[in-house]
């Protein structure tokens, strides 16, 4: 799979439009959206992700606690 890069504008709303080359969302569709640091990944919400979702708070109160955090440092430097 080759990776596509395209430049978007963000809305006075924090708003973007999709270039249509991501033809995997759809026109009303849901996406995940993933915070990592200062990037954001947007999936398509489909089944198998929509579980992911559902685990959304639990995942967050575990991961972003004091203690994972100090875990994994490292990896941020």
């Amino acid at each position: 799979m080759a990776t596509e890069v395209k430049t978007v504008t963000i809305s006075e709303k924090r708003q973007i439009t999709l270039p249509a080359a991501f033809s995997a969302f759809k026109k009303g569709g849901k996406a995940l959206v993933i915070g990592r640091g200062d990037e954001i990944v947007v999936k398509p919400l489909t089944k198998a992700n929509e579980e992911a979702l559902l685990s959304e708070k639990a995942l967050a109160e575990a991961w972003n606690s004091p203690e994972d955090e100090e875990a994994f440092s490292y990896l941020q430097k």
